[in-house]
Formats: C-alpha cells, sequence, structure tokens
C-alpha cells in the first residue's frame, strides 16, 4: 500500500499492483532405474526463458554415487534435494529440469556421461511425482561405434540443455537408458494478480512434457 495526502489533508491509500510474479520448487530426486548400469550419479541445471530470473536456491547441483543393492533391485536411490525461487513478469520460457546422468564404465573412467532427460517444471500449485525418461545418445555412423567402443568415449551432449530446446533435436539419434523419478512441491505468489491461474483446474495439467 502507498499513501497519499490530498489538497484536503486527508491521506487515502493506493494498493501496489503486482508487476512479477514469484515461484518456489522444492522436492527430490528420489531414485532411477537402469538395467544396464549398477552406479551412477546425477548432475542438475535448469533451462528457462530470458524473462525469468533464479532467485535462490540450487542452481546446479550434483548427487552422491548411488549403487544398486546386492538384493537385486535395480533401483538407484540419490534422494538428491532440488530447491529453487523464481521471479517472472509472464509464464513464457517457464524454467525445465535438465538431468545429466553420469557414472564409472567398464575400462575405469569414473565420469561417463550416459544419458540426459527433462521435464518442464510443474505449472501448478501442489505436490508432483514425475518418471522422467533418461535418453543415451547414439554414434552417428557404425565406424563412430566402433571408435567409441575401443577408446570408452561414448558420444555425449557439448551441452545438456540441448535435450530441453526445441531446435536441433531432430538430427540427434537417442535411444533410452532408464528412468529417474522426481518430486515435485510447488507454490505460487502474486501469480492470480497477473492474471493467470496455478489451480489444477484441467487433469491434462499434470501431463509432462516430453522431452523427445
Amino acid at each position: 500500500m502507498t499513501s497519499t495526502e490530498t489538497s484536503n489533508g486527508h491521506i487515502t491509500s493506493t494498493p501496489l499492483i503486482a508487476t512479477s510474479f514469484y515461484y518456489s520448487v522444492q522436492g527430490q530426486i528420489r531414485h532411477g532405474e537402469f538395467p544396464l548400469n549398477s552406479q551412477l550419479y546425477v548432475k542438475t541445471c535448469y533451462h528457462h526463458g530470458a524473462d525469468w530470473i533464479f532467485c535462490h536456491g540450487i542452481e546446479e547441483g550434483l548427487s552422491q554415487l548411488a549403487t544398486q543393492k546386492p538384493s537385486g533391485s535395480r533401483e538407484l536411490v540419490w534422494n538428491f534435494p532440488l530447491q529453487s525461487s523464481w521471479k517472472s513478469t509472464n509464464p513464457y520460457g517457464w524454467p525445465r529440469l535438465v538431468l545429466s546422468v553420469y557414472g564409472p564404465d567398464e575400462l575405469g573412467n569414473a565420469d561417463v556421461a550416459y544419458g540426459y532427460g527433462s521435464t518442464i517444471l510443474p505449472i501448478c500449485a501442489g505436490h508432483f511425482t514425475r518418471t522422467l525418461a533418461i535418453y543415451r545418445p547414439q554414434s552417428q555412423s557404425l565406424l563412430h561405434k566402433w571408435t567409441s567402443w575401443f577408446t570408452g568415449r561414448r558420444p555425449e551432449l557439448i551441452d545438456p540443455k540441448t535435450i530441453a530446446l526445441n531446435e536441433g533435436r531432430d538430427v540427434l539419434r537417442m535411444e533410452t537408458l532408464g528412468y529417474v523419478t522426481v518430486e515435485f512441491h510447488t507454490i505460487f505468489k502474486d501469480f492470480q494478480s497477473l492474471g493467470y491461474d496455478s489451480s489444477l483446474s484441467r487433469p491434462d495439467q499434470l501431463t509432462t512434457l516430453p522431452a523427445f
């Protein structure tokens, strides 16, 4: 509220009009299922539009190395926390979470990029659980495939955020490596003041936008 003194000495109050909204996300990367990998860790980052400002939280994260249990379960448990707060003037360029999965290989290399995944952060307030597919880049030719096998250097993305873009994905060859389960809890501030609705008014709002 702002106060203004009129010509007759009275003080009037004028409500402040919000010009931005705030969006907060907390959650965790719970676990993953990868039939061909017994030890993996996860790197996190975000891709967002120019109107979005990252205010607080973990903008780039690195989990611990998870190992499958001897009991035969294929789950790799991380329980890695996610926390981010954002400010924006419009929803265009809504942030996406980008995951990069790394681990050791059979040749003893410790930091091998195995795959990438992405999902848009929930566009509604509430609690959400999502399962992300993790995609592994494939060699563009048989020669590159054999070279990769002999040298232990697998194809990888120069910028992991490429997985969250629309441009250029049509030239990428990918195969599904596994799946990662992520939990989100989201809240908004001043979102409705700008004419937007963050309620779960439609069931399809819960659908994850696919990376591929």
